[in-house]
């Protein structure tokens, strides 16, 4: 059973329009999404909005019970490729033409945002109507008073062209984001669920979620979010304060989780995180950058009640040169022992797959591990979680291939010579799907509904080659990051030659683009 604090009730009769706001993924994924609870408190702080949630694979409101088909509009979050299916399902479910052009005036109005729709919209771009690129805080109140205006958005789609941030295919679009962090949405009342179904329960607990920053620019090679989202913006400190302060009260939550897609770059996060401890706050983060773990900060983590420590060397040293993440095996290995010696447990993210990766490369990776496990008696003191790298949009990496039989034997030497370690290695089936809908174009609508239906084989998928060359056209040319081309080709150069680019905020700008959108 399930219950929630801090819903917002409002009359469906005394607003102007409807929003049902879907995340394509168990409850336990929406109700982590720090975004998911920004829309919902964005919206809802309209008087003529009434924001409700759907969350798959369920088609009535957790608010009203509301049918979907019933709402003005209905958004759909976007985190992962393979929730695309999902929102096919949803629809379908609803008694809602998945095709757009099936869709008529009485139909909802249907959108999507995330960082899925952001990097690359083309593959949804047969179902959606209309892409929210970037942020959505900036963006969402024009697009709603405009919808409002017109007497059939769908049909009079255009209009909303002016809208800075808006992708209606196949119209070149900029990145919208909010400039100051201070000023952007950071929800207070957070949903609480009450439960002791784990299915429920969301990946941080019972935690309050932090904004502490958005974007990044430490440059690794593979990371979307770190190109898409630049620059680096962040919330000050006494904003947080009171923020956490705040949110402590209304949710009555202990534990407080820190988002961002680079927390440990944040400039004052010792002086954060030790405010927050005397706040009475036990703190997590997803995972924290093995050069920002300082002896102080790990000894704030512990007394925060902070058991895990969580911390991604990707792959060897040389190949961390190939991803501009240059960290020695020593600072590893340091970090790991000083996480032992304060009785806290490591898990550490691993990528295989890469640009210039040899069978040698992966034998030496196994060697790194076991050294690793070597360092604690503990049986579970170490986890380890290797992915396959997925070259994505908007990345120096963007014109890589997938080679699913390389994956597969390296996959295979994996788990025969990691036997006596806990590790976990993603299914690399999916991935595959992953790449294809990651890079692309229209034309993958058709394979997504055919998949849905079950009327298409995982070996079509295989068969797919997205490789793209330096001079093609990319699916995803209309969409503008910031990041130029030009600096991604030469990133991608530097990362064949195993150069690194240092810190742009330390050493200076590069003009890769970002700062000027």
């Amino acid at each position: 059973m399930l219950m929630e604090h801090n819903v917002v009730i409002k009359n469906p009769r005394k607003v102007d329009l409807r929003f049902a706001s879907c995340y394509p993924n168990l409850y336990k994924a929406a109700m982590s999404s720090l975004g998911f609870h920004i829309i919902y408190d964005f919206l809802n702080s309209r008087e003529d909005v009434y924001c409700e949630r759907v969350v798959y694979p369920y088609v009535e409101s957790l608010e009203s019970n509301t049918k979907l088909a019933d709402f003005d509009i209905i958004s759909f979050s976007l985190q992962y490729e393979q929730d695309y299916f999902n929102v096919l399902k949803m629809l379908d479910n609803a008694g809602i033409e998945a095709c757009k052009e099936n869709r008529n005036k009485d139909d909802p109005f249907i959108i999507a945002g995330g960082p899925c729709a952001s990097s690359n919209p083309l593959p949804m771009s047969k179902f959606i109507d209309l892409f929210i690129i970037g942020e959505a805080e900036v963006i969402l109140d024009e697009v709603l008073d405009l919808y409002m205006e017109l007497d059939d958005p769908r049909k009079e789609i255009d209009a909303f062209l002016d809208i800075k941030g808006v992708y209606v295919p196949d119209n070149p679009v900029k990145m919208a984001i909010v400039e100051n962090m201070d000023n952007a949405c950071h929800p207070v009342r957070q949903i609480v669920p009450q439960t002791d179904d784990k299915k429920f329960v969301p990946a941080f607990g019972d935690a309050f979620l932090l904004g502490v920053s958005r974007g990044c620019t430490r440059g690794c090679r593979f990371c979307m979010a770190g190109c898409l989202y630049r620059p680096r913006r962040e919330t000050s400190l006494k904003k947080l304060f009171k923020i956490a302060e705040k949110g402590k009260k209304a949710t009555g939550f202990n534990k407080i989780a820190l988002i961002g897609a680079d927390v440990s770059g944040y400039s004052k996060l010792e002086e954060l995180c030790e405010g927050l401890l005397e706040m009475g706050f036990k703190i997590t983060s997803p995972s924290m950058r093995i050069e920002s773990l300082t002896d102080n900060l790990m000894d704030i983590l512990q007394r925060s009640g902070l058991k895990t420590i969580t911390i991604a060397p990707e792959s060897t040293w040389g190949l961390r040169k190939v991803l501009n993440k240059p960290i020695l095996d020593q600072a590893i290995y340091n970090v790991v022992k000083r996480a032992f010696k304060r009785n806290m447990n490591v898990k550490l993210y691993f990528l295989t797959g890469l640009p210039t990766e040899t069978m040698e490369d992966v034998a030496e990776m196994v060697e790194f591990i076991k050294d690793i496990r070597k360092m604690s008696k503990k049986k579970n003191a170490v986890r380890i979680s290797v992915n396959p790298f997925i070259p994505k949009p908007h990345t120096p990496f963007q014109w890589e291939s997938f080679d699913f039989n390389d994956l597969s034997v390296k996959f295979e030497y994996l788990n025969k010579n990691l036997k006596n370690v806990h590790l976990k290695i993603e299914n690399l089936e999916g991935a595959v799907i992953q790449h294809i809908l990651s890079v692309g174009d229209e034309k993958m609508g058709d394979m997504i509904e055919k998949t849905y239906k079950r009327k298409l084989k995982f070996k079509e998928w295989v068969n797919i080659d997205f490789k793209l060359g330096l001079e093609d056209e990319l699916p995803w040319k209309n969409i503008n990051a910031g990041v130029s081309s030009e600096f991604l080709k030469k990133e991608y150069q530097k990362a064949l030659n195993k150069n690194i680019t240092p810190w742009c905020e330390v050493f200076g700008c590069y003009g890769c683009g970002a700062c000027s959108k």
